[in-house]
């Protein structure tokens, strides 16, 4: 690894933990209220653009629950996938039937138990993101798993989606950085 390369390493790192700890602090009635707004413009995304086939984070810990939303495109007949994470900065990409049928996987996450791994298209995708830039670029947890993805499926719509302090005007990026499509968050909690 350069110098560079480290350095861009430690600021992400330190703006990691910076951001980790502000989310952990949110109000709980905050948080639900505008994990709701969001889940709400998510799914008048899908609806204005008829995207069919949906790939989504499970959320874990203070990410943004969306998991009504996912319910609820399950319910329209929506194909909702979810990644499970692998070793190697890999993700499988299963279907998800129901948001109460899930195991644990590596570093937290969760995943669908005894699906079946999809391998087509996608229409769209939402991101899990620490931050992200007025251009879109993304702040991830570090693994790369996400810049793998998202380099792989340039054809789906990718969106990111924020508490109001993920909004940045600058994050620190490097070459291997994927920006996502588009950023919904509002100005204020």
């Amino acid at each position: 690894m350069t110098n560079e390369e480290e350095e861009l390493k430690q600021r992400k790192d330190k703006l990691r933990k910076e951001l980790l700890q502000q989310r952990s602090e949110i109000d709980p009635a905050c948080k639900a209220d505008y994990d709701q707004w969001i889940c709400d413009k998510l799914y008048e995304l899908v609806q204005d653009w008829d995207y069919q086939v949906i790939h989504s984070y499970i959320p874990i810990d203070s990410e943004i629950n969306i998991l009504p939303l996912l319910d609820r495109l399950i319910d329209d007949g929506r194909i909702i996938i979810a990644p499970k994470t692998n070793q190697e900065r890999q993700l499988e990409h299963l279907v998800l039937q129901s948001t109460t049928k899930l195991e644990k996987g590596l570093f937290g996450t969760s995943h669908p138990i005894n699906s079946i791994e999809y391998i087509g298209e996608l229409d769209f995708i939402i991101t899990p993101g620490l931050a992200y830039d007025y251009k879109g670029n993304r702040l991830g947890y570090g693994g790369g798993y996400y810049d793998t993805f998202l380099s792989e499926q340039s054809q789906a719509h990718s969106v990111g989606i924020a508490y109001p302090f993920q909004r940045m005007k600058y994050i620190p990026i490097g070459s291997h950085d994927i920006p996502v499509n588009e950023v919904i968050s509002k100005r204020e909690m």
